[in-house]
């Protein structure tokens, strides 16, 4: 009895929270308070609506773009979280555009056949991230004995209909991402960058550099997921290379288990100067990127790397990276070309080879281009790609 007891109460406090979720989150409704003939739903995040833009991450700035661009093409706009489990009236919705339960759920409680459905892809195909995440999972653990699941980027929900039965998908990144969900969809893949919160104007900064000791430092620069995002990698890395600096800017505090792993690494070597999460706009940011000539990151898979993006267009800080954080470095940036710690050794040796010319050029060009993935840009891409898919859905 008392056992049943126990079971009748933990289930009353998973509904409870459940409702709670469901009522702070309840779905913004005509945000613009609009009245055109067609209605769109957003299934992505709805703190930008309430609460303004956060410059923690481009993905507050990017949504409200997305709820322009679908007004200026004639839409009342509604906006729900990705993770929404409440009541939705699907019915009324001619578009249904993101990611998550409330476009999944729109399968099973809206049948209307004239509903279009884009899905909006952040990072690589989910069983795509989880098999690499969970790879560099194992990859640490047999490094250091133990399992630290939580510093990977793993997706336990798949959705898996989001990215089988749509119409067409709208997804961040490169052909790298691309590539990774062509395998389970045969329609439409329009790519788009992500953008950049520029606070600073990389010349200046560039001009400031002292390159000769700036070639010595090496920036690390992410959020959550510091597994996934190759942090371990890195420190086993410099660790080793007594003469030069690497400074790491990201959440350590969030992930006890990592920091306790990598506790001698991050604390304890003279060449490794561990700072924890940085705002970019804060002068700490811009003195880091003063004495860096280079951000390296190698993460296991990436909707843009907007972390490396946001540093390169701020500091000019050439690129190190894996093919799997999905950015084009043709022509700036270094290669690493495996999660093994030789290749990333190799790319810092081959870094350290640049001249101090080569590495004023590489990294004018590194600001230069990564400028492109203005916001503006952004916006008038994703236009055009949904353009393009309410064209072809029209014309069928």
């Amino acid at each position: 009895m008392n056992y049943l007891i126990k079971n009748i109460i933990c289930v009353s406090k998973k509904i409870k929270l459940i409702i709670k979720h469901n009522i702070l989150k309840t779905p913004v409704i005509n945000f613009f308070k609009d009245n055109f003939s067609q209605n769109v739903l957003i299934s992505y995040i709805t703190k930008p609506f309430r609460e303004g833009i956060d410059i923690i991450h481009t993905n507050s700035a990017e949504v409200l773009e997305i709820a322009q661009v679908f007004r200026s093409l004639g839409f009342n706009v509604d906006i729900a979280d990705y993770d929404y489990e409440g009541y939705i009236d699907y019915k009324k919705y001619n578009t249904i555009f993101g990611f998550g339960d409330p476009l999944v759920n729109s399968f099973k409680f809206n049948s209307i056949q004239s509903t279009t459905r884009i899905y909006y892809g952040t990072g690589m195909h989910i069983s795509i991230q989880n098999q690499n995440s969970t790879k560099r999972i194992e990859a640490v653990k047999n490094k250091k004995g133990i399992w630290i699941p939580e510093s990977g980027r793993i997706v336990e929900k798949a959705w898996t209909q989001q990215t089988t039965n749509v119409d067409a998908m709208i997804v961040l990144g490169n052909d790298e991402v691309k590539k990774s969900y062509q395998k389970y969809f045969e329609k439409n893949i329009y790519l788009l960058s992500p953008s950049i919160y520029k606070q600073l104007d990389y010349k200046k900064v560039l001009e400031d550099k002292h390159f000769e000791e700036a070639k010595n430092n090496y920036l690390w620069f992410g959020s959550s997921g510091l597994i996934h995002k190759g942090l371990d990698l890195v420190l086993d890395a410099f660790k080793t290379l007594p003469d030069l600096h690497l400074h790491v800017c990201g959440p350590i505090e969030n992930e006890p288990k990592f920091k306790k792993a990598y506790y001698d690494e991050l604390y304890n070597k003279v060449n490794i100067h561990t700072y924890g999460f940085i705002k970019i706009d804060t002068l700490l940011f811009k003195e880091i990127l003063n004495k860096c000539a280079f951000i390296i990151f190698p993460s296991c898979s990436e909707g843009g790397g907007a972390s490396v993006l946001n540093v390169c267009v701020n500091g000019g800080l050439i690129p190190i990276v894996t093919k799997e954080a999905s950015i084009d470095i043709d022509g700036f940036g270094l290669l690493i070309n495996s999660f093994e710690l030789s290749s990333v050794k190799m790319a810092i040796e081959d870094s350290q080879k640049l001249s101090q010319d080569e590495l004023k050029t590489l990294s004018e060009l590194t600001g230069k281009k990564i400028s492109e993935y203005s916001l503006g840009n952004y916006s008038k891409l994703l236009k055009t790609h949904l353009s393009s898919i309410f064209n072809t859905n029209n014309s069928e």
